[in-house]
């Protein structure tokens, strides 16, 4: 397993040791589970951060890293991580996930992989990004998110502390149904990733995946439906 040691913030005692594990975990079950997808292809990362997760994806193999991320503070960081010899591999832009998405489709390029973070909750037309994203032709799609643990197929406000102070609108959570729907609408098969595989022991960090409340994270693949 590839070790993520980038753009984590400095912490003591067991909130180190959980941001670390946390960090290993994700990169085990949504970077080296799709190694063998990412090697040798050309990659769009929506959510990528400090550009960790870009570096992480050109040393699984991916011929090159498209990073997009709307904070621009996080997209500075990026020219102080270490080069390790892959950044000729990785374009970091600050934009708009949806409308650099869009951008691409009118430009008519072409994606193998697209992973997708932290993204869907806020979208209110699911149907439009979907298809979006099955326009760039990609032969997976990795999404991990929060979503509601429901089959229902539904749209959850969630007013979270800052909402309610007026500081931030409330997100759109989509329903695990609500993701099945518009997945069988536009071509895609779906497939949730089990984050049970982990053992109890190995979950230090993890809680928010193994959520019992209404909202939890979770992780799913799309692959192009294969018509016969």
């Amino acid at each position: 397993m590839t070790i993520m040691g980038y753009g984590f913030k400095r912490q003591a005692g067991d909130d180190k040791t959980g941001a670390f594990n946390r960090a290993q975990a994700r990169h085990a079950l949504l970077v080296d589970g799709y190694r063998h997808a990412i090697a040798d292809s050309t990659v769009m990362l929506i959510g990528a951060g400090d550009g960790a997760w870009c570096y992480a994806l050109a040393a699984a193999g991916a011929l090159q890293v498209v990073g997009i991320e709307t904070d621009a503070a996080l997209v500075e960081r990026f020219c102080r991580l270490p080069d390790v010899g892959l950044r000729e591999r990785i374009d970091l832009r600050c934009a708009d996930p949806i409308e650099e998405i869009r951008s691409e489709v009118r430009a008519a390029r072409q994606y193998d992989v697209i992973i997708l973070f932290d993204l869907l909750e806020g979208v209110a037309d699911l149907h439009d990004l979907f298809g979006l994203i099955r326009e760039l032709d990609p032969r997976l799609v990795v999404v991990d998110g929060r979503f509601v643990d429901s089959e229902e197929p539904i749209l959850w406000i969630d007013r979270t502390r800052e909402a309610v102070a007026g500081r931030a609108r409330p997100a759109l959570v989509p329903g695990r149904g609500a993701v099945a729907m518009v997945a069988y609408d536009t071509g895609f098969d779906l497939d949730w990733i089990d984050w049970s595989q982990l053992d109890p022991e190995v979950r230090q960090g993890l809680d928010d995946y193994y959520a019992k409340g209404p909202v939890l994270r979770a992780s799913f693949t799309l692959t192009p439906e294969v018509t016969v």
